[in-house]
């Protein structure tokens, strides 16, 4: 069938839109002028435009707006599949037959030759290919040749570093190839060649943006274990998922600033002061350029871009290597420079602190995941307000209290936060305090465990968004969501653990929630008091309605742990009171099915350091680690004046028998309040002081009869195990007399371990 002419195409386009040519050339990207020559025949589009004019006439849909729903074209997801291809087997090949070996430099290799690639097609060219080769040359000096060329034309010429700002030199980011890599060379001439058709067709779609997608995942994804600089880089799904929240906090006036094809110096900047790889700045270019794509034209959109990547986009990183990569990043949008620093984002005096001071009070918004967990002392502390008579600090603490520095009135923070800086004590809640007194708490959004399960930590996450403006607290409250899944798992084969990409996600929702607060179901908008104990969604969800009519609106009969027990904490070592051995109870020595306690014997001088705590017949033994596994239980009468780890909270009970309070520490109603008053960041954990506030499923005139069942059953336990006793000593007396052995050792059951015999002392 013959394919329609160009005004055919036109004249239908315009009528899609309402008969407007305006309106038509807007969602095409060009002017009502241009259209009207394309129609009289005066002037043909671009072939990327004509291409995009086929597409929205007769296509299924626009190719930007499929985008956003790849598995909804099938063309453009083989094209993206094409370009992840290449970079994939470019790495692979790297393995086999390059003369570099490290992870280090086959990613550097990897970023090099793509950037060098994808910006040879962006100018007109087209790539590195077999096209390139001549007679009487070899494919090294070939390669070579043409990267020298590329990255000299095309690489920003400004980074930030040095004191004239000036460009990294360009032996940084390529090593020419030698004679002996003249086999490899070959290889990546047809690699390139391979997959071109697909780089060229997304150019010519308008799709650079996706390929400057496929490239950032490529990188979060390839430093699973490379830790530099304690940085966990952020998987592209959270990435995004902040970015567009980032966006929405902005005030309507910040958004327009910002997206105004005339952006002014005086306009505010975003800033990333741990960029990594820049992650986040990538894709908030590619975001904010989508924003600006769907409103304006194509020329007024690319002199915006030029302009927002290089004055307004601001990274700073203390790794040299990490900033070549985010300056390849953002040159992949084509941009002449970059506003990239290698500094240390967080020193306060010296030369190196010239640049973060610069952004002092003006920056509109920080999207960040700082690195966590190393520790600043000493003179590094001076100017901190978290360092104020303190021996130490962590330096997301740090990163947090200089955030408000950088932000300008209004501004946004989005960062990724461990959630030590939500619930924990001491520094963390000064931390709070300090913030609190800034800022408006917008949203927490929790992170499952698997979100950098990727590169080996299991850290419990959040994101926190905050405002540096205390009266402007959208309708007064903080919206608080949770996400359990996030686009991905992360499965371990052939000894690396992969990322699995899923449809299942939370974040869609949660976004949606966020933006409209008027409709949550996931999770709950609230104020945030000053009091405040924790900033964790996971506690301010809540609870199930009915668990929570029951728990924070109780009623007058149910009553609390405090009401019948108390905490107890003696303390002792037994390293220090001449012992020769002594009991010892940990977590794994509570029996689940009976709520009984074990034991083990210890010699005093092997005694952990966890083992601390003296306890008595009768005290309920609470783990509070991993509390919703119901590890809890009674001390029998043998281990009266035992020890136990200081894993337990130790409840001394008071008008209940013990194991009538074990097994109402086990229902449903306490498992729920339990989980919402975890805390940790690693292994969760409740307080022992958060014990005594659970609310029991029982009233106060139900106590009695309940604790006389209790009393039954507690005799009835202890009948079978004098029972069990003495038939195994039946046992043991027949297995002796019929090998000759002494009776020295007699066998019983350990409980704990299922039943599994195990030797102790006779006793008489």
């Amino acid at each position: 069938m013959t394919q329609p002419s160009i005004p055919d195409l036109i004249a239908r386009l315009v009528a899609m839109n309402g008969g407007s040519a305006q309106q038509a050339a807007v969602r095409l990207g060009t002017t009502a002028a241009s259209l009207s020559r394309w129609k009289t025949g005066k002037a043909r589009p671009r072939p990327q435009l004509l291409e995009r004019l086929r597409t929205l006439v007769d296509g299924s849909g626009d190719l930007i707006d499929m985008a956003e729903k790849p598995k909804s074209d099938g063309r453009l997801e083989r094209l993206e599949e094409a370009v992840s291809g290449t970079i994939h087997a470019l790495r692979e090949e790297f393995h086999r037959t390059a003369s570099v070996s490290s992870r280090q430099e086959v990613l550097d290799l990897v970023a090099a030759l793509f950037f060098a690639h994808v910006t040879s097609i962006d100018a007109g060219a087209r790539g590195i290919g077999e096209h390139l080769r001549t007679a009487g040359k070899t494919d090294a000096a070939t390669l070579n040749a043409f990267m020298s060329d590329a990255l000299s034309n095309y690489l920003p010429q400004r980074n930030g570093e040095g004191d004239q700002g000036g460009r990294l030199a360009l032996e940084r980011f390529f090593s020419p190839f030698s004679e002996t890599d003249e086999w490899f060379a070959g290889q990546l001439l047809r690699l390139f060649e391979r997959d071109a058709h697909a780089f060229r067709v997304l150019h010519e779609v308008g799709r650079d943006d996706l390929i400057n997608e496929v490239f950032s995942r490529f990188m979060s994804t390839s430093f699973v274990d490379e830790k530099e600089m304690g940085q966990y880089l952020t998987p592209p799904e959270i990435t995004r998922f902040m970015v567009e929240a980032g966006f929405h906090a902005l005030t309507p006036e910040a958004r327009s600033r910002l997206l105004n094809p005339d952006l002014s110096d005086d306009v505010g900047v975003i800033l990333d002061p741990s960029c990594g790889v820049g992650s986040f700045l990538a894709e908030t270019t590619r975001f904010a350029h989508g924003l600006m794509r769907d409103r304006f034209e194509t020329a007024a959109v690319n002199k915006w871009l030029q302009r927002f990547v290089e004055q307004h986009v601001v990274g700073i990183d203390k790794s040299d290597r990490m900033l070549r990569l985010a300056m390849i990043n953002l040159g992949l949008f084509g941009a002449k420079a970059a506003n990239l620093k290698l500094a240390n984002a967080l020193a306060k005096r010296g030369a190196e602190s010239e640049f973060s001071k610069s952004l002092e009070g003006k920056v509109e918004l920080i999207l960040t995941n700082p690195p966590f967990g190393a520790s600043f002392s000493g003179d590094d502390l001076k100017g901190f307000a978290m360092g104020n008579d303190r021996a130490r600090a962590d330096s997301e603490v740090l990163f947090l209290e200089r955030y408000i520095d950088w932000l300008a009135p209004g501004g946004i923070v989005a960062s990724v936060v461990p959630d030590s800086i939500l619930v924990n004590r001491n520094a963390f809640a000064d931390l709070r305090s300090w913030l609190y007194d800034r800022c408006s708490v917008d949203a927490v959004f929790s992170l499952p465990p698997v979100t950098f399960g990727a590169t080996g930590t299991q850290t419990k996450t959040s994101v926190l968004i905050l405002r540096k403006d205390r009266r402007s607290v959208v309708n007064g409250v903080t919206y608080f969501g949770e996400a359990r899944e996030v686009g991905f798992d992360v499965v371990t084969r052939s000894g690396q653990r992969r990322r699995i990409r899923t449809e299942r996600s939370d974040l869609p929702t949660l976004l949606t929630e966020y933006k409209d607060r008027n409709k949550t179901k996931m999770g709950r908008c609230k104020p945030l008091d000053e009091a405040a104990d924790r900033w964790d969604a996971t506690f301010h969800i809540g609870l199930p309605d009915n668990i929570s009519a029951l728990v924070d609106h109780p009623a007058t009969e149910f009553i609390k742990v405090s009401d019948v027990a108390v905490l107890v904490d003696d303390r002792t070592d037994p390293r220090r009171q001449g012992w020769t051995d002594f009991e010892y109870v940990e977590i794994s020595d509570v029996d689940t099915r009976i709520g009984v306690v074990g034991s083990k014997r210890v010699a005093a001088a092997e005694a952990p350091s966890r083992a601390r705590k003296l306890i008595r017949e009768g005290d309920v033994l609470v783990s509070t680690v991993r509390p919703e596994r119901g590890s809890i239980g009674v001390t029998p009468a043998r281990l009266d004046r035992a020890i136990c780890s200081t894993g337990f909270a130790v409840l001394r009970c008071k008008g209940i028998h013990p194991l009538a309070l074990v097994w109402l520490l086990k229902t449903n109603l306490v498992r729920h309040q339990v989980i919402r008053n975890n805390i940790g960041i690693a292994y969760p954990a409740i307080s022992e002081s958060a014990c005594l506030d659970l609310v029991l499923p029982i009233a106060r005139n139900d106590l009695p009869a309940f604790s006389a069942s209790a009393e039954k059953l507690w005799k009835a336990q202890e009948q079978f195990e004098a029972a069990q006793r003495a038939f195994l000593d039946e046992v043991n007396g027949l297995d002796c007399a019929a090998t000759g052995a002494a009776p020295e050792l007699r066998q019983v059951p350990n409980l704990v371990e299922g039943c599994e015999p195990s030797a102790i002392t006779n006793v008489a």
